[in-house]
């Protein structure tokens, strides 16, 4: 199992029954083959609003998903973002990013560390093993203390990893 099919199936263990997504994340074929839909976006800013309203129209008892791509798709949704920290609503976003030897190379967009001022925690999943070890931080930190959006980065050639 490669560490996208372990986060499919964490997020089926937490019951996530669909996640708004912007294509071209490996993620979404990943969630879709278990059962979890994908509804696709035209924008991520509209992704990020729907798992936020999901979030927020729950009462807080269901969580928003929100996958996208790296680079743009990431910065893209930094609006979105921002206004669910400042309301305080709980969503888990979860980017694409470039291979962890260019994540930090210009031009390319570092999630993690863009995101650490409008989110309540943000993390890259920088080897296989720990995918267990950050998806249950995340879900703790989404469910304990003032409520807030939670990233967790997933680079390509991680997300592809045994």
């Amino acid at each position: 199992m490669n560490v996208s099919e372990a986060i499919a199936q964490i997020l089926k263990k937490e019951n996530i029954d669909w996640i708004s997504c912007f294509p071209n994340n490996p993620l979404i074929e990943d969630l879709s083959k278990i059962g979890i839909r994908p509804i696709m976006f035209r924008h991520e800013r509209g992704a990020m609003m729907a798992a936020d309203g999901y979030s927020r129209t729950s009462d807080r008892e269901k969580i928003g998903i929100f996958s996208m791509q790296s680079q743009a798709g990431a910065e893209n949704s930094m609006g979105g973002v921002s206004q669910a920290y400042a309301d305080n609503i709980p969503v888990l976003i979860l980017p694409g990013a470039p291979p962890l030897n260019q994540i930090s190379v210009r031009p390319n967009f570092n999630a993690t560390a863009n995101y650490k001022s409008i989110v309540k925690n943000a993390e890259c999943i920088t080897q296989p093993d720990q995918v267990i070890d950050v998806m249950r931080r995340a879900f703790h930190s989404i469910r304990n203390g003032r409520p807030g959006p939670v990233v967790v980065e997933i680079p390509a050639d991680i997300s592809a990893s045994e």
